[in-house]
């Protein structure tokens, strides 16, 4: 699952009760039927945009104080039937924020979620909520916890978040996660500011043996400016240098880079277009690949292969708004939590006439509909671009992905 409120590939499954280590040759069990043009594979649920942080990239510009309109408990319930009512298999609910623990009923939420059926995972920021809370997620049926980390330091993580020790604190919560047997999956945003410590990161990664390295891309929308975005050519090394983190066996997804997908499919024919920013990463591997006894899988991209270690795998092709999206705080739903344009609000319109009759969710299922490179692009099936960056740069949100490289064939 991707902790984030918007994404790339993106993962659902059994919930296994472990967090252990599994075998790159490990057999996977066929996909549930899920129609992505029907209903949302995954939800990204704001309960609250409360938050003791002030992190520089945060995209809901999150507040000290719970908002005096967020949905009820009862209403929150109300949210998981209508999630119900996509039919089986469900979508997978990752609640969020804000910091969801500064609800005191947001394990009554999950409990009653995972009562019903619902697969739910829970990403929150770099709070100090104890043991005994981890306790709890795990005793309501949490599937997976997401930790943000965006360095592999105190020094740089804690300037990204704005508060002295979160880093400190995501490592205990990390530590306390996975021994309570919780699978845990470590979020980093990638800024101009962080792109060197992206090797050290990914050691972590490894260290701790997460289930999953979610690396997000940042799109300009909240407080994230347009200059904490790498260059076109800067996503292009990162996300193949990311391609050769898989090999070490490391679960990585890439959120707001869907191009990831077509690198893998390029790199499988030995094509790549990198520069000397690729290679400085890739030279930071060097000494781990000779550590490790075992090659790894590629576990996303365009063949949609997943290493499942907790039973969460993916889907291919979801998106912004296809397959995917995000409710806020106040019931207002959008195609994903950086493209903030409101298609309904679950108090007055049904999830489910939203997603299948709203011109916007119309419009993002249909990668025929885009513009510009992406819309002549033979990958447009199973990439089509980050939707919110098109938006939050061109105010068209089928525009193309401003931040790609490749020219389609015949372009």
């Amino acid at each position: 699952m991707s902790g984030r409120a918007g994404g790339s590939d993106t993962v659902r499954g059994v919930n296994t009760k472990t967090s252990g280590r599994s075998t790159p040759h490990q057999k996977l069990n066929p996909m549930p039927m899920f129609d992505i043009a029907k209903k949302p594979f995954i939800i990204f649920w704001e309960l609250t945009r409360a938050c003791k942080l002030a992190c520089k990239h945060c995209r809901a510009k999150a507040q000290r104080d719970r908002h005096p309109e967020e949905l009820t408990t009862e209403q929150a319930y109300d949210v998981v039937e209508q999630v119900r009512s996509f039919g089986d298999p469900y979508p997978l609910i990752v609640i969020t924020g804000g910091d969801p623990l500064m609800r005191d009923d947001v394990f009554d939420i999950i409990e009653y979620a995972v009562s019903r059926g619902v697969r739910t995972a829970i990403a929150f920021s770099g709070t100090d909520i104890g043991r005994k809370s981890i306790e709890k997620l795990k005793s309501a049926g949490i599937s997976r916890i997401a930790i943000s980390l965006d360095a592999s330091t105190a020094e740089i993580h804690d300037s990204f978040r704005g508060v002295r020790g979160t880093f400190d604190v995501s490592i205990e919560i990390l530590k306390a996660s996975m021994d309570v047997g919780i699978p845990v999956q470590i979020n980093t945003t990638v800024t101009t500011r962080n792109i060197r410590d992206l090797p050290d990161i990914a050691k972590l990664a490894l260290r701790y043996n997460v289930a999953l390295w979610d690396v997000f891309f940042v799109v300009p929308t909240g407080r994230a400016k347009a200059e904490f975005m790498p260059s076109s050519q800067e996503f292009e090394d990162i996300l193949n240098w990311l391609y050769d983190v898989t090999k070490l066996g490391l679960n990585v997804k890439s959120s707001a880079a869907t191009h990831f997908r077509r690198i893998e499919l390029q790199r499988e024919k030995g094509i790549k277009n990198v520069s000397d920013l690729y290679h400085t990463l890739r030279d930071e591997l060097k000494e781990l690949e000779r550590s490790r006894d075992e090659e790894g899988i590629i576990v996303s991209g365009g063949r949609g292969r997943s290493l499942v270690r907790d039973g969460i795998r993916r889907m291919m092709g979801v998106t912004d708004g296809r397959g995917m999206l995000f409710i806020s705080h106040v019931g207002e739903v959008y195609p994903s939590g950086f493209l903030p344009l409101v298609a309904g609000n679950i108090k007055e319109t049904t999830l489910s006439k939203i997603y299948n009759e709203s011109k916007i969710f119309r419009e993002l299922k249909n990668p025929d509909m885009l513009k510009g490179k992406c819309g002549m692009c033979e990958f447009r099936r199973i990439c089509g671009g980050s939707r919110a960056r098109a938006y939050a740069m061109n105010g068209d949100y089928l525009a193309e992905e401003p931040r790609c490289i490749y020219q389609p064939r015949g372009s």
